[in-house]
């Protein structure tokens, strides 16, 4: 009886609340209309890049290093590329950015798909950034870790590596200051999450069509408020990225919005906030269905609010692919650097 109750309620709701894609396309043409917000719409030529086929790949500025991590929280091997310029020093202190890879993706496709060593090269020799150590873990759990520590499964406590073995062990092995933290699709989510919940460690906290909206990714968000009050069935989540979430998030509805970027922007600590800086991009056409673009108006609209500082980029035409961010990446290290150096 409840449980039939529940969903009539449910259903009301979704009808009252009304069309989706009518009431996003006002969002976006009032998003782009705010002062850091910028529309790109002209076709850049694709920067090609060679795949990578060993890790010790040298070019003119830098070599990439793998490192691997014996993890106390997970019970499996971790491991992470290190971008690290030709001149380092341990004498000199070097800004340090975390790059996030996606779900089912993996470090290398910053490399091979993003071209980040391209962009990072054409970048240096034109002197618009300075040399920094880039850092690309493997999220772990076969690419499927949301970064997150599971409810519902033992020694997979996926932000308690990053936060607690991970930056031990690049500031163990390289002398970093600054750092900043930014990921694609389940790495923004990623990224955001940790940087908001520990503010203390990073400078810069960006998303590339990042999941920085988890009800976004389950129900209609006007309901924020009636969801932690909800439990979720898990019956309903039996088949794959849908079990997975309930796995890692739980079925309780405040256990969700407890690890939601977009709530977590609200429980900001104000002097932590202070000289931090935000970056989201997001193709314009990358919707259906995991609605990457509302949940980038989501973030901009609420960033703005609590008036912290931002850059936001839509790509007109681009969807939610590794093309989109080769375009994207190039925009996303200058402001990197501008904050970290």
């Amino acid at each position: 009886m409840y449980f039939l109750t529940g969903m009539f309620i449910f259903y009301i709701i979704f009808i009252v609340t009304g069309s989706r894609k009518q009431r996003m396309k006002i969002k976006i043409k009032k998003t782009i209309t705010y002062e850091n917000v910028h529309v790109i719409s002209k076709i850049k030529e694709r920067i090609d890049l060679e795949p990578l086929e060993e890790l010790t790949l040298e070019s003119k500025n830098f070599i990439i290093q793998e490192f691997k991590i014996k993890s106390k929280n997970v019970d499996e091997e971790m491991t992470y590329l290190a971008v690290v310029p030709k001149s380092y020093t341990n004498e000199k202190n070097y800004p340090v950015l975390y790059l996030l890879h996606g779900l089912r993706d993996n470090a290398h496709d910053w490399i091979e798909k993003a071209k980040l060593l391209k962009n990072f090269e054409i970048l240096l020799e034109n002197k618009k950034i300075g040399k920094m150590i880039i850092i690309l873990p493997n999220s772990g759990f076969c690419g499927e870790s949301w970064y997150s520590n599971f409810k519902k499964i033992k020694n997979k406590n996926y932000e308690n590596y990053f936060v607690d073995e991970l930056i031990l062990d690049v500031k163990k092995r390289f002398n970093v200051g600054n750092a900043g933290i930014a990921g694609f699709s389940m790495g923004g989510y990623g990224a955001f999450k940790l940087g908001l919940k520990h503010l203390e460690l990073f400078k810069v906290i960006g998303s590339f069509a990042g999941a920085v909206s988890l009800v976004r990714l389950t129900i209609n968000k006007r309901i924020t408020r009636i969801v932690k009050f909800i439990y979720l069935p898990q019956f309903l989540f039996k088949s794959g990225d849908k079990e997975r979430f309930i796995n890692i998030f739980g079925s309780w509805g405040r256990a969700i919005i407890k690890e939601d970027p977009y709530t977590l922007i609200k429980q900001l600590n104000t002097a932590k906030q202070q000289g931090k800086h935000f970056y989201l991009s997001v193709g314009h056409e990358d919707k259906e269905p995991y609605y990457m673009v509302h949940q980038w108006v989501d973030m901009v609209g609420r960033i703005k609010r609590f008036n912290l500082p931002f850059e936001a980029y839509i790509y007109k035409g681009e969807t939610h692919t590794w093309d989109y961010i080769a375009r994207d990446i190039e925009k996303f290290l200058k402001y990197s650097w501008k904050y970290l150096k």
